[in-house]
């Protein structure tokens, strides 16, 4: 049975501390493209649970994004 969770970090301030946002949200995507084994390395250690589902969110579409440029 599927459950319908809805990822959704726009608009929710608390991410803009984080310091991983911090971190990549300073690059342009070019930038992120070409920093795409450190991006996959800071996704890989971050643990998987629903207090960091924002965090994991925001970098699974930073790598998105930069594969698709």
């Amino acid at each position: 049975m599927m459950h319908d969770i809805s990822i959704n970090y726009l608009g929710d301030e608390s991410i803009l501390t984080h310091p991983l946002y911090l971190k990549w949200s300073q690059n342009t995507l070019t930038a992120v493209k070409a920093g795409l084994v450190p991006l996959k390395a800071d996704l890989s250690a971050v643990e998987a649970n629903m207090h960091n589902l924002k965090i994991i969110a925001y970098l699974s579409t930073l790598i998105r994004i930069a594969g698709m440029i």
